[in-house]
């Protein structure tokens, strides 16, 4: 996509309506825009991926429930770039100026010592629905055997992929792939046996109406270097190559988020949602949470709760929270003078996000690049406009393909020490490298709209991510504010394991290029550049253009012992009462692949924990 998309959108789509509905107006009894004192049996802080989900069971278990969310509603705030799948890239990039204010927070991290200094802006969702209101679509799940490591590190079998997978299945509606619609030579298999009959809120889909030329090749080389297809990426297996399921709505082919669970519980009375409102910390009565300060239009007030209190503020602000709260390390509290109500050294600490670095290629199928031009925009734009259907209909990134290194290596013993002792420690089934193609010019990865070369030319940019990343980061705060964002600090490329596999990922990618029937396909590789050859070149190349996946986790981890997590099994954290956290925060470790699948089970697992615990 090129810089002419930013002067035509508004204008191009303007018109533009699905036949999927808005939610706004269903919540007009649920909105609660007020600055009174209330209590409520639950408190929800964060109306995002996982606290929508709670806050919706509760209700629906006929609880009183408030939900606190800063930030508004993307529909509104953003209009079809928050709805449009094509338009996924906006304001994702890498720049700390490529942010869309009226959703995203606008973190951007501490200068990055193994990504050349460089601060990165690390886009979350700053609305109802949260980072699934932001993200790339993907919906899919991790492997067999790595949640039964989750099952194994928290000491609860729940967390097995067997006892997990109904929580999977509950929110989910899911389509089958219509392959009458889609080219021969990518159909996809159907994996109807992976979901429920009773199905959930979040409608999950293929892009059928669209699949970009590109895709069919990638599928193609790999199966040349001995990658096999796979049937689907839900059912506990991640190797192969295959097309993947999106958070789209068929009807329209627009985003789903978890904003859609409020249309479940249609116009109710127990559900509040106090929008565009910030919690500012926590409130105890002893280690009892009994509520929130919260702050709308600059008056601050208190919400509070009979039962619990609910934190779902996401991997930065949910750990900001509950050190400016009193639940965190020590030192860092006694610095800025608050008052402790559980030493946990682990808040904010263990931060694991998935590194993601690609190449870019001027290849001669048509891709996402052609809408950079004006008449081609016009057209798809007009054929959205009018069926949903459509280029546009296509968030750009459709198939991915899973290796395990140490299954394909013929000489796993030149790997080093600590790689070889990273790969061994995984379980079986655990993949090492995702690689997948954007159907576009990624570039440096600062900002996808404008850096995107002004030329007639087709892009496309094949990346890989690393899945057994060992680097870890950090979240801490510097102010008993949470106006004041925290600091965030993920020391990405800092383990020598994560440099090695990332080289290494590289050139695996330039061979999938180089195999047919892939290298018919393309005519130069743009970004670095062909004669970019030696490991150092490559290296330097890779830190910088290197990108997150935003599958930022961990940084108040689910554990056993306040000694190195934050949270128990149940959710609730170590050395309070009434007070859980449940968002990507809580995971003892990030999973392969895509987190968000993950995030809505585990949400529909813990409000069930809670309705049967109240």
């Amino acid at each position: 996509m090129h810089l002419f998309i930013t002067f035509t959108l508004g204008l191009a789509l303007a018109a533009t309506t699905t036949s999927a509905p808005l939610l706004q107006p269903i919540l007009s009894r649920q909105l609660h825009n007020t600055t009174i004192n209330a209590t409520y049996d639950f408190v929800v802080i964060g109306g995002g991926t996982a606290g929508l989900v709670v806050a919706t069971r509760l209700a629906q278990a006929s609880y009183s429930v408030a939900v606190i969310e800063a930030g508004g509603f993307y529909e509104d705030d953003i209009g079809d770039i928050g709805k449009v799948p094509a338009f996924a890239a906006y304001g994702a990039g890498s720049s700390p100026d490529d942010v869309l204010p009226d959703v995203d927070w606008g973190f951007v991290t501490t200068p990055q010592a193994g990504l050349n200094d460089r601060k990165l802006h690390y886009a979350r969702g700053k609305t109802l629905g949260g980072s699934s209101a932001r993200n790339y679509y993907t919906y899919q799940r991790p492997t067999i055997d790595s949640l039964d490591k989750w099952a194994s590190v928290v000491n609860d079998t729940s967390y097995t992929f067997d006892a997990f997978l109904p929580f999977y299945k509950k929110s989910i509606d899911y389509t089958p792939p219509n392959n009458s619609l889609r080219p021969s030579n990518a159909s996809v298999p159907s994996a109807t046996n992976a979901f429920s009959e009773d199905s959930g809120p979040v409608r999950v889909s293929f892009s059928d109406n669209w699949v970009n030329p590109i895709s069919s090749f990638f599928q193609a080389a790999w199966e040349k270097l001995g990658l096999p297809v796979a049937n689907d990426f839900v059912s506990g297996s991640l190797f192969g190559v295959q097309y993947v399921a999106n958070t789209i709505n068929p009807r329209g082919n627009v985003r789903e988020s978890s904003y859609s669970f409020l249309r479940t519980l249609g116009d109710v009375a127990n559900l509040h949602v106090y929008n565009h409102t910030m919690a500012k910390r926590i409130l105890f009565d002893g280690n009892l949470a009994t509520g929130a300060v919260v702050c709308s239009d600059g008056m601050e007030y208190v919400v509070s709760a009979r039962k619990e209190v609910i934190l779902s503020a996401g991997v930065f602000q949910s750990p900001q929270l509950l050190m400016v709260s009193g639940v965190g390390p020590k030192a860092t509290l006694e610095k800025l003078h608050i008052p402790i109500i559980s030493s946990l050294e682990a808040v904010g600490q263990h931060l694991e996000d998935h590194l993601l670095f690609s190449a870019s290629y001027h290849v001669l199928p048509t891709t996402h690049s052609a809408l950079g031009n004006s008449t081609y925009f016009a057209s798809a734009s007009a054929q959205y406009a009018a069926n949903g259907r459509g280029i546009l209909s296509n968030p750009g990134g459709e198939i991915v393909a899973w290796e395990k290194l140490i299954h394909n290596s013929t000489n796993p013993k030149a790997l080093s020490a600590p790689t070889h002792k990273a790969l061994t420690a995984m379980p079986p089934d655990w993949p090492t490298f995702e690689y997948l193609i954007v159907d576009a010019y990624q570039g440096d990865n600062q900002n996808y709209i404008k850096n995107a070369p002004q030329t007639p030319f087709m892009y496309a940019s094949p990346a890989a991510a690393i899945m057994v990343q060992q680097s870890r980061g950090n979240v801490t705060i510097n102010s008993s504010d949470t106006s004041d964002l925290p600091l965030i600090n993920p020391n990405w490329l800092t383990h020598p394991a994560d440099q090695e596999l990332s080289l290494l990922a590289f050139k695996r990618v330039r061979q999938m290029m180089d195999a047919e029937p892939m290298r018919g396909q393309w005519v130069e590789e743009v970004v670095p550049g062909r004669n970019v050859t030696s490991d150092e070149g490559i290296m330097e190349a890779v830190r910088r253009v290197a990108i997150q996946v935003f599958h930022a986790a961990c940084t108040c981890r689910m554990g056993t012992s306040p000694h190195g997590a934050v949270i128990d099994s149940k959710a609730r954290v170590f050395g309070t009462r009434g007070l859980r956290v449940v968002d990507a925060s809580a995971m003892p470790f990030l999973p392969p692949g895509h987190p968000q699948a993950t995030i809505y089970a585990l949400a529909e697992k813990i409000a069930e924990d809670i309705i049967k615990s109240n």
